[in-house]
This record gives structure tokens, C-alpha cells and sequence, in this order.
């Protein structure tokens, strides 16, 4: 058997002896606020389920939501495809009227220009000028004849001209109309791409709304893993780590155990041992870490110790039953030094570095913390003198 597990059981047997004995004052304490902090765990478990339930409802919500925009944007695509249809066909329509127009004006001037030859060719035979048709006829009865010819040459040009004139206007009155349907298109599609655009951005703005719930979704699950898990651990070590501390106070006071531990103190290069400690800073926490790669607070003592050949028990409580107890007034570099966390008893360990400070591994990694400070001083609850002086 090893001579730490023989210390071990020295301490254990010890502290059955003593187990009647007083809780000291500062446990007492640590204890009342242990408890305070369990009630704390159970409603922030709670507060987390509530939390989770709303996010999920967000989501349902959400989702709904970003249904209808997609259904909206197919919607918005197939008006837009057909409307894009319409301007194409209206388009094809002006084209068209277009061409007619010009192919209207074209005869318009053509029958213009055919009608006064004709007139030249039948009356003036030259340079004979309209007047000359009439001043030429032979007897009133031929003037008349010449001059009812004119006009109804005249009038033929004229209700020609009308015709052309009127079937250009009508090509032109049917342009307008088609233009103005063509525009009322262009400003249909340009609402349709005004609703798309916001449509997308609103799709988009959901999408990420989503994605935050879901993120806080996951974020609160694994929240609410820890807590559970936290207060699972409580639960169910709570009096063993009560019993634990007990032992480990009653076991510091006996005369036998604290005179046989005084003789096997090992001599350790203090500063090395800090320096070495220290050398760790910035290294995560990890639960039941004991390796540079993550350290929890107990693994993080015991590994630092046995570099130097020292051999301590594996977690906090354990480590609280070893070596001597140190009153905090005369607290030196090297000593253990013990706080009431997250549950009642040693549930945090540091390596004491002098003027009021500690190493040690905690949720933000490897540092140096206060041990008089607002979090750490109340929940301290004792030292242990692993090393010889």
C-alpha cells in the first residue's frame, strides 16, 4: 500500500474518532451560503427551462413567418415573370404601330405627291397653270364642265387625304394607348421588384432572428446541462463532502497525526515550485482535467507537486486531509489554501504565492486571484502546509 493512502487512512480513522466534534464557525458558514447557492442553481434552472420555451416559441413563430415570405417571393416571381411577358408582347405591339405609322405617313406623302401629278398632267399639258384650264374653255357651258372637273378632282384628293390622314391618327391614338399600357407595366414591375427586394430583406432579417434563437437554444441547453449537472453533483456528494471536511478538520487536530505528518513535511525549492506553477498561466479549465492540456483546480495542485516528487491525493476534499493546518494570518508560499464553491466543503484549491494571492486552475484557466476579494474571501475555509518550511 502506498504511504499516501496509508495517510489517508490514518486520517480517516482519526477524524471517526472526532467526528463529534464542533463544525468550525467559517464552515458553518460556507455551508448556509452552499445552501443559498443550490436555491440559486434551482432558479436559474428555471429561469433557463422558461428562457428555452420562449426561444422555442420564437422559432415556431419565425418559421411561420419566413413560410409566408417564401410563399410571397414565389408569388412576386411568377408576376414578374408574367408581367415581363406582357412588356415583351407591348413592346413587339409599338414596334409594330410604330412601323405602320411610318408606313401610313410614307403613302400619305406618296398619294399627295401622285394626286398633283395627275392634276399636272391633265390640265396644265406643260407650263398651263390651273387658271389657264378655266380662262381656256371655249363657252360658259365648257367652263362650268372645266370647273366642276377641278373640284371634283379636288375633292377626290381631299377625301383621299382624309382617309390616310384619319387611319394615321387612329395608328397613333392606338399607339398612345399602347404606350401607356407599356408604362403602367414598367411601373408594375418596379413595384414587384420593390415588394421582392423587401420581401428578401425581411427573409433575410427572419433567417438570422433564427439563427440567433437556435444559437441561444443551444447555448441555453448546454446552460442547463451544467446547472443540472451541478446540482446533480450536489446533491448527491453533499454529505459526503460534508463528511470529507468534517474528517479533514477533526483529522488536523489530532496530536498523533499532526506530529507523525511534521516528521515526513517534504523539503521542496519553494520559488522553483512558483515559478513552475506560474508557468501555466492562460491553460484552460477542464472538468477532471489533471494534464497541461486542461487542468482542473485539484489536478492542477497535484500535477505541480508531483513535478517536484510530491504526492497529494487527487481532488480538493481529499487534499484538504492532507498536511497541516495553517491559521490564514500565517499563511506562507507553497501551502494549499481551501474554498466553499459550488458546493459545501473543499471544493476549490489553490497554491498560496504570498501578499494575499493564489495560482490556480478555475473558469477562466490558470491565473492569480485574491483570496481576500469579493468572491474568494468568503467562501475561504482554510489552509494546509503540504511542504516543509
Amino acid at each position: 500500500m502506498s504511504k499516501r493512502n496509508v495517510r489517508w487512512l490514518i486520517g480517516v480513522a482519526a477524524s471517526l474518532i472526532l467526528v463529534s466534534a464542533p463544525l468550525d464557525p467559517t464552515y458553518a458558514e460556507s455551508l448556509s451560503q452552499e445552501q443559498q447557492t443550490m436555491a440559486q442553481l434551482q432558479a436559474e434552472v428555471t429561469q433557463t427551462d422558461h428562457e428555452m420555451t420562449f426561444a422555442k416559441s420564437q422559432t415556431v413563430s419565425i418559421q411561420t413567418e419566413i413560410s409566408h415570405y417564401e410563399q410571397s417571393l414565389s408569388t412576386l416571381k411568377s408576376a414578374l415573370a408574367e408581367n415581363l411577358s406582357q412588356m415583351r408582347v407591348t413592346e413587339k405591339h409599338i414596334t409594330e404601330l410604330d412601323h405602320s405609322i411610318a408606313v401610313d405617313q410614307k403613302q400619305l406623302s406618296t398619294y399627295k405627291e401622285s394626286l398633283r401629278a395627275q392634276i399636272r398632267v391633265m390640265y396644265e399639258n406643260g407650263r398651263v397653270s390651273y387658271l389657264s384650264v378655266l380662262l381656256e374653255s371655249s363657252n360658259w357651258e365648257d367652263f362650268l364642265s372645266r370647273l366642276y372637273m377641278l373640284v371634283t378632282i379636288a375633292k377626290a384628293d381631299q377625301h383621299l387625304l382624309h382617309e390616310v390622314a384619319s387611319l394615321k391618327q387612329q395608328l397613333v391614338v392606338k399607339r398612345q394607348a399602347q404606350q401607356l399600357d407599356y408604362d403602367l407595366l414598367i411601373r408594375k414591375h418596379t413595384e414587384y421588384e420593390a415588394m421582392k427586394q423587401a420581401d428578401l430583406l425581411m427573409e433575410e432579417q427572419k433567417n438570422h432572428m433564427l439563427a440567433q434563437l437556435n444559437q441561444k437554444i443551444q447555448s441555453d441547453a448546454a446552460k442547463h446541462g451544467l446547472l443540472e449537472s451541478q446540482i446533480q453533483l450536489t446533491q448527491s456528494q453533499i454529505q459526503k463532502i460534508e463528511l470529507e471536511t468534517e474528517q479533514a478538520q477533526s483529522l488536523v487536530q489530532n496530536v498523533s497525526y499532526i506530529q507523525q505528518t511534521e516528521k515526513n513535511l517534504p523539503t521542496v525549492n519553494v520559488q522553483s515550485l512558483l515559478q513552475y506553477a506560474e508557468s501555466f498561466m492562460g491553460t484552460p479549465y477542464v472538468w477532471g482535467g489533471t494534464s497541461p492540456s486542461g487542468f482542473d483546480c485539484s489536478g492542477f495542485t497535484q500535477y505541480v507537486f508531483a513535478h517536484f516528487g510530491v504526492d497529494i491525493l487527487r481532488t480538493s476534499e481529499q487534499q484538504f486531509a492532507e498536511g497541516l493546518s495553517v491559521p490564514e494570518n500565517q499563511l506562507t508560499p507553497g501551502d494549499l489554501v481551501f474554498f466553499s464553491t459550488y458546493a459545501p466543503g473543499a471544493t476549490h484549491v489553490g497554491i498560496y504565492i504570498g501578499n494575499n494571492l493564489m495560482v490556480d486552475a478555475q473558469d477562466y484557466g490558470v491565473s492569480i486571484d485574491n483570496i481576500t476579494n469579493s468572491y474568494w474571501g468568503p467562501k475561504y475555509i482554510g489552509a494546509r502546509q503540504i511542504l516543509a518550511n
